[in-house]
């Protein structure tokens, strides 16, 4: 699956709902600037940007899983759509999100091939979800001695 371009796809996107940069920046709550510099890839944004965007755009889960792979350069669709995520509350979800961005730090060396890179992001995502039930399982034991 070749990845597409963030800029080119974000103006594929506005373009297909014939909006304007001005209409876009409006509707996600963004300057006109920010939706500038994305499009021509002067910047990529933030995960925060990027939700603006997919949001004010309507994305179908297609389209979002195609933008989230643009912005992280990689396909990342295996851990889009892992159900645990859906059902993280909004901290656990910023965790979450945070993770996975540094995560993709680990993939900036050319040397490490594409299913190797999917093997890593996908240990990434089973790691975060292992230690979050780690955590849960220790604060239960607390809980429990507290009780008595």
């Amino acid at each position: 699956m070749a990845i597409e371009k963030l800029s080119i796809l974000v103006k594929k996107l506005r373009e297909s709902r014939d909006l304007t940069i001005m209409q876009l920046a409006e509707k996600a709550e963004l300057g006109n600037g920010t939706i500038g510099d994305i499009e021509t890839g002067r910047s990529k944004g933030s995960r925060k940007t990027l939700d603006k965007i997919a949001e004010a755009l309507d994305l179908t889960v297609e389209e979002r899983n195609r933008l989230d792979n643009a912005f992280m350069g990689r396909d990342i669709t295996p851990t889009l759509n892992d159900l645990r995520v859906e059902k993280l509350n909004k901290r656990e979800k910023s965790q979450y999100d945070k993770t996975m961005d540094e995560a993709a730090l680990f993939f900036n060396d050319e040397n490490i091939s594409e299913e190797d890179k999917q093997k890593l992001l996908l240990a990434m995502n089973e790691m975060f979800f292992m230690s979050k039930q780690i955590n849960k399982d220790k604060y239960a034991k607390k809980s429990d001695k507290d009780k008595k």
